[in-house]
Order: structure tokens, then sequence, then C-alpha cells
């Protein structure tokens, strides 16, 4: 099996004008879509969720064409105020892959602009509180983007070893609770966050984490796939020999080039 994206948005994800597509034509195996669910979003100033019959049926339709190569997936976007309502709008509803993530903290989103102007001794320890929290309260099977809430911040592992008590929770934390670390190929190259991630892959194995994804969270056709090559070497020089998918759920490791 070739690896296949764990981190993929399409039009139905609030910010992204992505159709299936151009995804099913660049790439000859499976496709998921983890499309973006954020409750009270900042940004827009409303509830984002997918449809998820119109998601679907589309899916449905497209797998006939396609040979069902499309999978279902969600990116939960935790907030602690909606905790109740992000759980009941998942109770009812079938995935392949669930993505957990913090992109907000109810009043500003972590990337907005003038957060980059703020205080990461403010900013880091309350987002990484929330990544604990997120971890302890939502099911699910992977976890992305650990460095979200601090991209506008120009840090080096140095800078981020000040936290790294509260990191060894978080990531314990994640062991515990059996999700995936997900290696995002756009944190590492297009927010310049690989020393981070190299970082965060050591501590992250000296707890004794094994289950690795690698995830573009491309939003466009340019970004699917960003770098894998660069990213499978990283995780093959850190003794990595398979990779974490997921479907109905359950996992499956496979072998990467």
């Amino acid at each position: 099996m070739n690896y296949y994206d764990q981190h993929l948005h399409t039009h139905f994800s609030y910010d992204s004008d992505a159709d299936f597509l151009p995804y099913l034509e660049a790439f000859a195996g499976y496709i998921v879509t983890t499309e973006h669910f954020d409750l009270a979003n900042p940004v827009t100033k409303q509830d984002d969720a997918p449809d998820y019959q119109t998601y679907a049926q589309t899916i449905d339709e497209l797998n006939k064409k396609y040979g069902n190569r499309i999978l279902k997936g969600i990116e939960i976007g935790y907030i602690a105020s909606e905790k109740e309502r992000i759980l009941a709008y998942l109770a009812d509803k079938t995935y392949d892959l669930k993505l957990l993530s913090v992109h907000h903290n109810g009043q500003f989103d972590y990337l907005d602009d003038f957060v980059a102007d703020m205080d990461p001794n403010d900013i880091i320890p309350a987002y990484l509180s929330q990544l604990e929290e997120a971890v302890a309260t939502i099911p699910a099977n992977v976890f992305a983007h650990f460095d979200y809430g601090f991209r506008l911040f120009d840090l080096t592992p140095v800078d981020l070893k000040k936290f790294e008590p509260q990191l060894i929770r978080l990531f314990q934390a994640v062991i515990d609770k059996q999700l995936a670390f997900e290696v995002n190929a756009k944190s590492a190259y297009l927010y310049h966050n690989l020393a981070l991630y190299d970082y965060a892959i050591d501590l992250y194995q000296s707890l004794g984490g094994t289950l690795f994804t690698i995830g573009s969270d491309g939003h466009k056709l340019e970004h699917f796939r960003l770098h894998f090559d660069d990213l499978f070497s990283l995780l093959h020089k850190k003794g990595v020999t398979e990779l974490a998918t997921y479907q109905n759920g359950h996992v499956k490791m496979v072998p990467f080039p």
C-alpha cells in the first residue's frame, strides 16, 4: 500500500475551495479528507461543521467511479465551552479517521496575525493546557499539529524546551490514549518548524511513543503530500519503519518508502 496523506481538506472545510478530483488524479492510492469541525469559530463568527449527509453522499458517489478510494475524515477542533456539543455532533456519525486539534481559545484563532505580537510565555502554556484537555476529553485517532498554537512565533527547540514538563505530560497523555503523533508538513515547511518537530519526535519517542502519521494539512493541490519524501527520510533516521493509517477508526500500520 502506498502511504496516503492523513490530513487533507476540501470545500467541505470552511477555509478551503479544493475539490476531490485533483487529489484523486494526483495520487493513485487512498484519499482521506479530514474536514474542519470548529464550533464557536472566532474566524467566521459562527459554528463551522461539515454537512455530514452531503459529504458522505458525495464520497459514496465518487467511490462508484474511483474504486472506493475515498475515505471519510474529520478534524475536530476542541474548545472547552463547546465540549458537549462536540460530543453530540460526533455521536451518530461514522468516520475512518478523526484528527484532534485546538485552533482557537474562544476569543481568537492562534493564527490570527496579532498573535505574533503576544507573549509566548502566556500563549504557549495556555495552548498546551487546552491540548491536554482535548486529549482527555475527545475520542480520536490522531493528535494533529502540536505546534499550531505557536506557529506564528519564531521559536527554536531551546525556546520550546522551557515548556518541556508540560509537553511531557501532554505527550504521555497522547500515548496513553493511543493517539498517533502527526508530523505536519505545513508546520514543518511552510511555517518553518521542522526543528521543533525534530525535537518533539525525539521527546515523544523517549516516552515510549511509536505511532506516527504524516499529513500535509493541505487545503489545495499545491500542498498535497508536501515534502513527504523528506519527512519519510526524517522518520527513517529516527528508527520509524511503519506509519499509521486509519479505516473505520481502526489503525493499520504500513511501511513507507
